[in-house]
């Protein structure tokens, strides 16, 4: 079967697979590093989102939530996992909820993610934002590389080790401008469906991770954990990239939660 989305399987045969899924700008290579600290406990799969990575052959396709969900199930059903927990940083968490609340998975976990805008007028504003952003990204996509990084959305609480800043950037300046653009608009947050009605039915495993610099998804993130029934909220000393900051602790965190999550 051909799959639309590249994706990259580590296993060692464990019964559980993390799922794992990059933000905006991202690819599979953003866990390197977390895949050798965590493939002794799980097995994962870190996938390219469209328009990202390997994942960019499908732009006559409209990238709908519904259409990645579809994917992501694809590549999912045939492997028979007895556990499958999925995780989701930024755009990515909103594709994992988006996928958690419609499909059978054990647990979630969101990095700095959202449950969408609360209005249409929302909703539209935002889609006009994302629609000048991909007018910047193929006009002088590395000017917009170099905007981006520099959003107080990315503040750091520490600064990045010069290797891990190196490589995010390459990361972000490989990614192709025409696939970045139509996955803004495809699926960006504007293009986004609300979810919050339906968090209070999902009873699930969440751990929602945010950091004390972010503040905007701090208490987005707060508002998720007192509408999701079996959610933890762990704020860390952190920007916007929990797991490029703290990557020890990130993994700590993740393997703690599986395991708990594990023995419901």
């Amino acid at each position: 079967m051909q799959y639309m989305l590249n994706y990259h399987l580590t296993t060692q045969r464990n019964k559980t697979l993390l799922v794992m899924l990059h933000g905006f700008m991202g690819d599979h290579h953003a866990f390197d590093e977390a895949i050798e600290r965590l493939q002794h406990d799980v097995d994962i799969m870190t996938i390219d989102l469209p328009g990202h990575g390997a994942s960019c052959e499908t732009r006559h396709q409209t990238w709908s939530f519904d259409w990645i969900a579809g994917e992501i199930k694809a590549l999912l059903t045939p492997l028979h996992y007895e556990r499958i927990i999925m995780y989701g940083y930024s755009m990515g968490g909103r594709v994992a909820l988006y996928y958690a609340l419609s499909n059978e998975i054990d647990a979630l976990i969101l990095e700095s993610a959202s449950a969408g805008l609360d209005s249409a007028e929302a909703r539209a504003e935002r889609r006009k934002i994302d629609d000048e952003r991909g007018i910047e990204i193929i006009t002088d996509y590395d000017a917009f590389v170099t905007s981006w990084s520099n959003l107080p959305l990315f503040k750091t609480h520490q600064p990045l080790p010069e290797d891990a800043k190196i490589k995010l950037d390459e990361m972000r300046r490989r990614q192709h401008p025409e696939g970045l653009k139509k996955a803004l608009q495809d699926y960006g947050t504007g293009s986004q469906p609300a979810l919050w009605h339906r968090l209070q039915q999902y009873h699930k495993p969440v751990l929602l991770l945010t950091g004390t610099l972010d503040k905007k998804f701090e208490q987005l993130n707060s508002r998720m954990h007192r509408l999701l029934p079996n959610s933890r909220h762990i704020k860390l000393p952190a920007g916007h990239t929990i797991h490029v900051e703290h990557p020890e602790i990130f993994d700590t965190i993740v393997i703690e939660f599986i395991k708990e999550a594990n023995h419901v």
